[in-house]
């Protein structure tokens, strides 16, 4: 049997550009037997990566788990502020619901079952989906609830010192990261870009803000809108927010997101009696699921408890 052919289309943003995602229907799909979506967001911070970097268990997930793969970019910060990132969640989740994306496939994806992935900053686009958090702020109507959410390793909480205490060096990197390494990316008035090769001179981004600690800057300078309104707990906790069926999943030993990240959700989660699942990997860094040793069963059981109902 051969293996589910990957295509590329393109969502538009509230502006107007055009953004590029891949989608991978498991062979078999079909308007009898349509399949749930699994979207996944790339990390990086916001700062850095591309849609093209999806793990061996994200890339097998269409032929052992009969999901329709979507990875979205979606434009990158400082050039895009978070406000234009948020807008960019709520365009590619109205396009997965389009008449138009259901034409693409063949009429073979379910498109009231969409689960909402990713890892690291991609967790956090996840958890924001799923919660709804931020985007009022943002001058946004959120998007519509997906059947579920599974972030991996996400942030979660702009005002947790880690975003903004200097390291130097950064505790996992071997070297200071001078800023005119990174000088053209900085700059807010660059081109807009929603695509960052993982061997590109921006790959060391993510890096160098947890050096400096200015993640809070690099989002959000000039928009007005406090961090915390990106928060994920604290919403969660006060009974601002709810989220649909949650699973998160994060190292026991990530120095580059800390676990309280998810931590204080799930904890959230819990006492506000919300379906959440929390699976820390003992001894795992950040990244841990690019290695095939991780095949992410418990996640995958958690989605397909979500979409055979």
């Amino acid at each position: 049997m051969s293996a589910p052919e990957t295509k590329t289309a393109v969502y538009s943003t509230v502006d107007g550009l055009d953004i590029a995602l891949d989608y991978t229907l498991p062979t078999g799909a079909s308007p009898e037997k349509k399949a749930p979506i699994l979207i996944w967001f790339h990390g990086g911070g916001l700062l850095q990566g591309t849609r093209k970097g999806i793990w061996p268990h994200l890339r097998n997930a269409p032929a052992k788990h009969g999901l329709c793969l979507v990875s979205a970019d979606y434009r990158l910060a400082p050039q895009t502020r978070l406000p234009g990132i948020m807008a960019d969640l709520v365009a590619v989740m109205k396009f997965l619901r389009s008449p138009d994306f259901a034409a693409l496939t063949g009429d073979s994806v379910d498109q009231g079952k969409i689960v909402v992935s990713g890892g690291s900053a991609g967790g956090w686009l996840a958890l924001l989906i799923g919660s709804g958090v931020g985007f009022e702020a943002c001058g946004l109507d959120a998007p519509e609830k997906p059947l579920g959410i599974a972030p991996i390793y996400p942030i979660s909480d702009l005002l947790d010192p880690f975003w903004t205490t200097k390291q130097h060096p950064v505790s996992y990197f071997p070297r200071i990261i001078d800023r005119s390494e990174l000088e053209a990316y900085l700059d807010p008035r660059a081109a807009p870009t929603s695509f960052s090769t993982l061997d590109s001179p921006r790959s060391v981004f993510y890096h160098y803000m947890v050096q400096e600690g200015i993640l809070q800057d690099l989002l959000l300078e000039g928009t007005g809108i406090d961090p915390k309104e990106f928060s994920i707990a604290p919403a969660i906790a006060s009974g601002k927010a709810t989220v649909p069926p949650t699973y998160i999943t994060h190292g026991s030993i990530d120095d580059k997101v800390p676990i309280r990240q998810s931590e204080d959700v799930v904890e959230a989660c819990k006492a506000k009696n919300l379906p959440v699942i929390f699976d820390p990997i003992e001894g795992a860094d950040h990244l841990f699921d690019m290695s095939d040793k991780y095949t992410m069963d418990k996640m995958y059981d958690f989605i397909d408890s979500l979409v055979t109902k």
